[in-house]
């Protein structure tokens, strides 16, 4: 399942900053840019910068992969009571 979230990274080296906005979708692309910028020796971006970004972008994507699995699969309060996954978050709060 893929969802529309949007996710940021940032790092911070000495007076360089790297940050990266993507998606599920632009997973490739943004493994790409970060072998890309290891690559680059003038970049103060390392291979280690690349594989500690990456590795945290796919645990950012699968974290919202759980998340709106457990919002969707959740379909009911209890047995009576049906979930307006559309409704307002106060009005799908148990009374």
């Amino acid at each position: 399942m893929h969802n529309k979230d949007f996710h940021v990274l940032a790092l911070v080296k000495g007076e360089h900053q790297f940050v990266y906005i993507f998606d599920e979708m632009g997973w490739d692309d943004l493994v790409e840019t970060l072998c890309q910028q290891a690559e680059d020796p003038n970049l103060e971006f390392s291979w280690f910068d690349a594989a500690l970004l990456s590795h945290r972008a796919k645990t950012q994507i699968e974290s919202a992969n759980e998340s709106n699995t457990d919002v969707t699969e959740t379909t009911s309060i209890d047995n009576e009571t049906e979930l307006d996954t559309n409704a307002p978050i106060t009005s799908r709060l148990p009374r």
